[in-house]
């Protein structure tokens, strides 16, 4: 876990809720507004005041349990992956040979729409689209030209820079804002440009013709690497950026964030997500996408098995000195956070997204999109693979497809054996349940609901309840009486779930006090 100063946060979070819009006179008369988030947004998200799932990587859902084990599953690959390959001239020979996501991908309509990277003498975005999320097309846009036509998917390119406001794109992040009030600015495409050696921001009225932000040349969102990562906050109401740095172990995130997307602020100027005492000697963190998921913050952190030099100061050759003898493999892990600041990871450190077996087109590098979209009753992760490994020249690379059941990321379990857990105390006005569970032959989750003092409420036992066989995401389970009654009104209930051959992965209190929501991320009073 990575932890800032508290005193140190909390001096540098009331000075970026104070700071004011750096470019008001700038962008005078465009008047850029927080994103309006779509629906297929807040579906990961959920609600920006609640109610969320609980999950069970959340350490205040569980007061106590026995007889479970706490299980993190990895993503499941598509049998038919890569599901996009290098198929045109002008995603070839590079270092990195064919399309990759470092990018973007979200469900418009009845489409999904993805922004994915090329590199190919410089930096490209290309584009495509798809009705399944298997099966993709890459349509002649006619924006930019390559080797004298403009019959391909490019939307930004060292092609040709002046097509898009003479900017480049690498880690193409693509944000919504249909509330934006210029027609011209409902999508924004944020990235680092490594022409002007610094983030900036373009927009577009379409998602295809974009124009640079002609200050963002010279003016920089905010300082970082080449690595960057971008979303909008519907739980806060602001666009959040992750970023590289660095620290004593090597590559390394930070943070920053914006009311407009347009003025920036690091609440800490330096990493608040590093390799930890957990992790081999040959781990760095290369990025982390991170995006919104029923009230926490979910990332993705790109491991980077490479040692980093222990003595000097830095230069190019002595970081590829130090990682010579190292693996030079990247994976996609998980990690979350209540405050993006401080972060958990799982202690056995495995991977979401694991990379292929040697000699597989995604043996040697994992890297991810933004964040994963919902098809159906799972999570669809794209992600970038590649044969080879980091700083290997002409690695290929396609694009993969791993999917996980809605909040699959963690399970408590029960085998032959039954086990049982007692949630915290929650505001429920109504005595039913969804959860999201999973049984084997002959299994079954229960519950009963319990006061304060962990006594069964008369009429709600586990006998009382009908209990759960089968696999679903949402079911509701219930009890025989359908109401409390006002002889057992609380204040609050909590729920002991019994599970035997069985696995839990989330559960929601039907009927949840609205002005009883959970607490602040940041809050004002206490210790």
């Amino acid at each position: 876990m990575t932890r800032v100063d508290r005193r140190q946060f909390s001096l540098a979070l009331s000075a970026c809720l104070a700071a004011g819009p750096r470019w008001a006179a700038a962008q005078a008369g465009d008047h850029p507004v927080a994103a309006d988030p779509p629906p297929a947004e807040l579906a990961l998200s959920g609600p920006p005041q609640g109610p969320w799932r609980r999950l069970f990587l959340d350490a205040a859902v569980v007061e106590q349990s026995a007889g479970l084990t706490r299980t993190f599953h990895a993503a499941e690959k598509h049998a038919g992956n890569p599901v996009l390959r290098r198929d045109q001239p002008w995603e070839a020979v590079a270092a990195i040979t064919g399309p990759y996501v470092y990018g973007t991908v979200f469900w418009e309509g009845d489409r999904l729409r993805l922004w994915y990277q090329i590199l190919n003498r410089g930096n490209h975005v290309g584009y495509a689209e798809s009705r399944d999320g298997i099966h993709w097309t890459k349509p002649p846009l006619g924006i930019i030209a390559f080797e004298g036509t403009k019959a391909n998917n490019l939307v930004v390119s060292a092609f040709e820079p002046a097509a898009s406001g003479g900017g480049t794109c690498h880690n193409p992040s693509v944000i919504r804002r249909p509330a934006a009030s210029d027609p011209a600015r409902r999508y924004a495409l944020y990235g680092f440009d490594g022409r002007a050696g610094h983030p900036r921001v373009a927009f577009s009225a379409d998602g295809l013709h974009w124009q640079y932000a002609a200050e963002t040349e010279t003016r920089p969102l905010f300082s970082s690497s080449d690595v960057v990562s971008f979303f909008y906050d519907p739980l806060q109401g602001r666009y959040t950026a992750t970023w590289k740095t660095r620290n004593r172990r090597g590559r390394a995130v930070g943070v920053a964030w914006s009311p407009d997307g347009l003025a920036w602020t690091k609440p800490f100027d330096g990493p608040v997500f590093v390799a930890d005492d957990l992790d081999p000697d040959e781990t760095q963190i290369y990025g982390m996408p991170v995006f919104p998921y029923q009230g926490l913050y979910l990332g993705l952190p790109w491991i980077y098995r490479a040692r980093y030099f222990r003595y000097g100061e830095y230069s190019v050759e002595k970081l590829h000195e130090a990682q010579a003898d190292s693996p030079r493999t990247i994976d996609a892990q998980l990690a979350w956070s209540w405050d993006l600041i401080n972060w958990t990871r799982p202690p056995q450190r495995q991977p979401l997204i694991p990379r292929g077996e040697p000699g597989s087109w995604d043996a040697g590098i994992i890297v991810t999109a933004r964040a994963p979209v919902i098809v159906g009753d799972e999570l669809y992760f794209y992600y970038g693979g590649t044969a080879g490994v980091h700083d290997e020249p002409r690695v290929p690379a396609a694009i993969g497809l791993a999917k996980l059941r809605l909040d699959g990321f963690c399970s408590l379990a029960a085998g032959a054996e039954e086990g049982w857990l007692i949630t915290r105390r929650e505001p429920m006005r109504e005595p039913a349940v969804t959860i999201n569970a999973r049984t084997a032959a002959g299994g079954t989750v229960a519950a009963e609901i319990l006061d304060r003092q962990n006594r069964v409420l008369p009429g709600f036992s586990r006998a009382d309840c009908r209990a759960f066989q089968g696999d679903s995401v949402r079911h509701v389970l219930s009890w025989t009486k359908r109401e409390f009654g006002p002889e057992l009104a609380r204040p609050d209930y909590k729920l002991r779930f019994w599970l035997q051959r069985a696995e839990l992965f989330s559960y929601l209190p039907s009927g949840l006090d609205p002005n009883q929501p959970d607490l602040a991320r940041f809050p004002t009073q206490g210790p």
